[in-house]
């Protein structure tokens, strides 16, 4: 973002003013400051309720439920109105369900309530910044489509959400320690507040519902995307369940299970080429094992449960490395302006590698090396996990979610752009699962104050988080579309059949992966006025101005 007016002058052409101040609030104030502040006092509610490093890992995992099922909120936004319009009624009611949730646990006496109930109530907070992620998602990606936009949004949506996250974490470093986590959390609540006012507003642009009687055939249009997101939504849940009720075995065969059909349904709802694309993304985040819990058990312990270690404090752990990852992963926004012209297949490859080398910073601390050669525990743990580890990681994630940007269809952008990032949220919840399983497997035992058994920690951040990745890498070349990442003209060839009454099968989509809707099947002469097709089996709009269209141009996937 050198050149900085001309940046901001480009992106105010596209979305407009209001907008792009939506998107500041939903991303800087949301997504950045209370996501970080929130997912942060998670560690001290757990260790403060005696949890155990592996429930912590397991109660994080279901709190964060929500954004693997982004795809059915998507459904619901795009096919159900919540009163006038589409988007403003869930982003209002979900404001309602996350204010709660942020009120018991500033205010209540959570001191009677199980680590389950903590964990159901964070997750209220998650179905709130899930769905304002979502519903702005669909609406700059559509935008994007329409306009033939660059991803500068994208630099700016990240760049907002790693500020955010350092304010964020300042926040924490001043008060966790010594106040303890309900500030943070009512800390939260007036940009919650403002949000809800801006939302009331319409801050976020929309055209009125539509009548019930497009929505029937827009769903009619296409069956599998609706029957694939139900899916996810219930397949999230069910995961969840197993999480809190099952044992570790019983709960990865339900977490492969659920998976397995996903995936398979997955190929029978979306085009080849998106759903392909779709599968590397979950493997990849499958393919680096969660063991975060092990871990900041290892780093924040006392010398009850180890007496060689760390001991970072709350302030250290969660706020001042934060400050360093968050400017480390802005930096990484920055740097994918100068990734343009790579491949995906390149980019998703350099930044798995990098990650794979940051890891090494983690083995160091556990093995001790770094005060073998005279490294404090602070400096190696700042410049690995915290800062090159999150350059990386929003390196691979800025090409992913570009990626996904790229192959949504027409008219359906909120819908199948959560779809995918459901996935991707899937896949960590499915690593969070066998990260602990593998964990019990390496006789890994993490508590705040002992037992805790750490003799095998670094083997099992080696198998997670080095030899796990590196097996994805060869899936590159046969998954992800062999085009640069600035190349918008290829995906005329590679994007998907748009759906809902939009264009057909594009030439790389794989015919009758998704069912297209013609005169004939609709149901009457009157649904025949929305959607005709021609001899090319192209979906041709009505240009009469009495009978608007209004999932095409300005109001596509509303």
């Amino acid at each position: 973002m050198a050149d900085s007016p001309k940046f901001f002058s480009r992106l105010e052409g596209v979305f407009g003013r209001t907008f792009l101040l939506y998107l500041g609030l939903t991303y800087f104030g949301l997504k950045g400051i209370v996501l970080t502040m929130t997912q942060s006092v998670m560690l001290p509610y757990m260790q403060n309720m005696r949890a155990s490093g592996t429930i912590f890992q397991l109660a994080t995992m279901v709190s964060m439920i929500p954004w693997s099922m982004k795809g059915w909120v998507g459904v619901l936004s795009d096919c159900v109105p919540l009163g006038t319009y589409h988007k403003r009624g869930y982003l209002l009611l979900s404001s309602v369900v996350g204010i709660f949730g942020l009120g018991v646990l500033t205010w209540a006496d959570t001191e009677d309530y199980s680590v389950w109930s903590i964990a159901v109530l964070f997750c209220l907070i998650n179905t709130m910044l899930s769905t304002f992620d979502l519903l702005c998602e669909g609406k700059y990606s559509e935008l994007m489509r329409e306009k033939s936009a660059g991803p500068e949004v994208l630099t700016l949506v990240w760049s907002c959400v790693q500020m955010g996250a350092l304010c964020g974490a300042l926040v924490i470093g001043a008060f966790v320690d010594r106040q303890g986590p309900k500030p943070i959390l009512a800390a939260c609540i007036p940009l919650v507040a403002l949000a809800v006012w801006r939302t009331w507003a319409g801050d976020l642009p929309e055209a009125p519902a539509r009548t019930w009687r497009s929505l029937r055939t827009k769903m009619a249009s296409e069956p599998r995307l609706f029957i694939l997101a139900t899916a996810m939504a219930a397949g999230s849940l069910l995961v969840a369940v197993s999480a809190a009720l099952l044992d570790e075995r019983t709960r990865s065969v339900v977490s492969l299970t659920v998976a397995g059909v996903l995936i398979w349904y997955s190929f029978l709802a979306l085009p080849v080429t998106l759903a392909k694309a779709n599968l590397y993304m979950f493997l990849v985040q499958v393919a680096y094992v969660n063991v975060t819990g092990p871990l900041a058990y290892f780093y924040t312990g006392s010398a009850g449960c180890i007496e060689n270690a760390p001991h970072f404090s709350y302030s250290y752990y969660l706020a001042v490395s934060n400050v360093v990852g968050s400017l480390g992963a802005a930096l990484g926004a920055v740097l994918f302006q100068y990734m343009q012209s790579w491949q995906f297949r390149t980019a998703f490859v350099v930044t798995t590698l990098i990650q794979i080398v940051a890891t090494f910073f983690d083995v160091m601390i556990i093995e001790r090396w770094n005060i073998d050669v005279g490294l404090t525990d602070q400096a190696t743990y700042l410049f690995g996990d915290a800062a090159c580890q999150s350059i990386a990681a929003m390196m691979a994630l800025m090409p992913m979610a570009l990626l996904t940007a790229r192959l949504c269809p027409r008219g359906a952008e909120a819908t199948v752009f959560a779809i995918l990032a459901g996935f991707q949220n899937f896949g960590s919840a499915i690593s969070t699962i066998f990260g602990v399983q593998l964990a019990a497997a390496f006789g890994v035992v993490a508590s705040k104050d002992g037992p805790c058994n750490f003799e095998h920690l670094s083997s099992l951040v080696i198998l997670s988080h080095c030899i796990s990745p590196l097996l994805c890498l060869p899936l590159t070349w046969c998954l992800v579309p062999a085009a640069a990442i600035q190349d918008q003209e290829a995906f005329q060839a590679y994007s998907p059949a748009p759906s809902f009454c939009s264009p057909a099968n594009s030439p790389a989509s794989s015919p009758g992966n998704s069912p297209r809707l013609s005169v004939q099947n609709l149901e009457s002469d009157d649904e025949a006025e929305y959607c005709l097709m021609n001899d090319d089996g192209v979906m041709n709009r009505l240009m009469s101005e009495d009978v608007p269209m209004p999932w095409s141009g300005a109001n596509a996937g509303r």
